[in-house]
């Protein structure tokens, strides 16, 4: 199912992109433009935590360091999108920091390990103001000037487009395969030689990019970012709940949930005012309660047990050596 999943995904990058066509309100570009941020933000959460099947709750580290990254760099003198790049290699490098340590710890115990390093860098963007500006928060340079918010939203689309074309390469190649079976297995997989460490360190690499990406968009359209928005836990939740809603370890499964819970959060928050935040978390529960595997989890299950078995000769008569009628009459 993984073409089907990629042509209906190709189709809605295509749509994405034609938007700033047809819709001219800056507010409705925001909307969508936090649709595919998070979009993206689930793929690359959805490399460790869907395919490899490691529970992560730090990817806002790597999304802030990004932010960070943009804003601290350029204040040094170093042009925006150069800063940018840096911003991304300094995610990576927080990765290989993070991931190094946390591997080494399975289940609850490599969750909080997540959450730990985040909270760690959180605190130290709060408490080095001369530095990071602490509590008041760092600016961040503007990326694009002209056409700002229709460039910002192409710009997000693009590193969806990126992080969609990353996750389909990754499940078609022997690496996908590598995580798969560290998600269903990891003991086995380390016993027939597959290195579970490095394997893992390196979807870590690939997610912490991406992410780093989407940080320094976010902080450049907002102009402004502040440690507890940026390394927020409730922002690494948000992550880790979109792909899972939408089915984790799924080539579809982030943009789904990204679709449904970022859309359905901006209409709650405009109709239902401040009971929005109750809706939201029913509306998670339910589906987590009857769609355990994700919408394209269940929806890929069902297809699967509706998919009509193949029969060829072979399957409709036994071979004539082995029919009834000449095993009766022997020699």
């Amino acid at each position: 199912m993984r073409r089907p999943q990629a042509m209906i995904g190709a189709a809605v990058f295509l749509l994405a992109l034609c938007v700033p066509l047809f819709v001219r309100s800056d507010y409705l570009l925001q909307v969508i433009f936090r649709v595919f941020l998070f979009a993206a933000l689930g793929m690359a959460w959805n490399l460790v935590g869907g395919y490899a099947g490691q529970l992560s709750l730090g990817h806002a580290a790597y999304f802030g360091v990004g932010a960070y990254g943009l804003a601290l760099l350029s204040k040094a003198g170093v042009p925006p999108w150069l800063a940018v790049l840096a911003g991304m290699a300094l995610s990576m490098l927080s990765a290989t920091l993070i991931g190094s340590v946390s591997f080494r710890l399975r289940g609850p115990y490599f969750c909080l390990a997540t959450i730990a390093f985040t909270e760690v860098l959180r605190l130290i963007a709060k408490n080095l103001p001369d530095l990071t500006g602490g509590d008041v928060g760092a600016q961040v340079p503007l990326l694009f000037s002209q056409h700002a918010m229709v460039s910002f939203y192409l710009a997000c689309v693009g590193v969806a487009i990126l992080a969609f074309a990353l996750t389909y390469w990754v499940e078609a190649s022997r690496f996908g395969y590598y995580l798969m079976a560290i998600r269903e297995d990891e003991d086995t997989a380390l016993s027939v030689g597959i290195k579970t460490a490095r394997i893992k360190l390196y979807a870590l690499l690939l997610g912490a990019a991406v992410s780093a990406l989407a940080g320094a968009l976010y902080g450049s359209l907002f102009l402004f970012i502040v440690p507890d928005q940026m390394f927020g836990v409730e922002l690494s939740v948000e992550i880790a709940i979109l792909p899972m809603l939408g089915g984790a370890g799924t080539l579809l499964g982030p943009l789904v949930g990204s679709v449904v819970l970022e859309s359905a959060s901006e209409v709650f928050k405009n109709v239902f005012k401040e009971a929005h935040l109750l809706i939201y978390g029913v509306l998670v529960v339910m589906v987590v309660l009857f769609l355990p595997e994700g919408v394209v989890g269940t929806l890929l299950r069902k297809w699967q047990r509706n998919k009509p078995v193949a029969t060829g000769p072979s399957a409709a008569a036994p071979p004539a050596d082995n029919r009834p009628e000449q095993i009766a009459t022997g020699d």
